[in-house]
């Protein structure tokens, strides 16, 4: 009885894991142009540090540059990384994007969104 109970136990743990445990990254990030701004939007979008370095390497633009004057659907760099939670790729940026508070629905996440960059020309 004692077994019967434990392996239960352990079963509703692990569905439970299972159950919490659901992909939160809902949209999917497509380019609008091939624009090197558009190109580094897009790296930033990855949130991944090692593809916004071969971006930025392939397409001779410095940290400086990227961030003090890159803008993303209309946005700055820092605010377009915060408000979609790109933390890896902001904190390669050196940029603070923690600041801010926000609300986020998670129910709603479960919907498949399209969001097409575009890079400032």
């Amino acid at each position: 009885m004692n077994t019967l109970t434990t392996t239960l136990c352990t079963t509703l743990l692990l569905s439970s894991a299972a159950l919490t445990t659901t992909n939160t990254e809902a949209a999917q990030f497509v380019a609008a142009d091939n624009s090197p701004g558009t190109q580094i939007c897009m790296a930033v979008s990855s949130n991944k540090r090692l593809q916004l370095y071969a971006t930025m390497k392939d397409l001779r633009i410095s940290k400086t540059t990227v961030t003090n004057k890159l803008r993303c659907n209309n946005l700055s760099i820092a605010k377009f990384a915060g408000t979609y939670g790109f933390n890896k790729t902001a904190k390669y940026l050196n940029l603070e994007t923690t600041t801010g508070t926000s609300i986020q629905d998670l129910a709603k996440l479960d919907q498949q969104t399209i969001m097409v960059v575009a890079g400032s020309k």
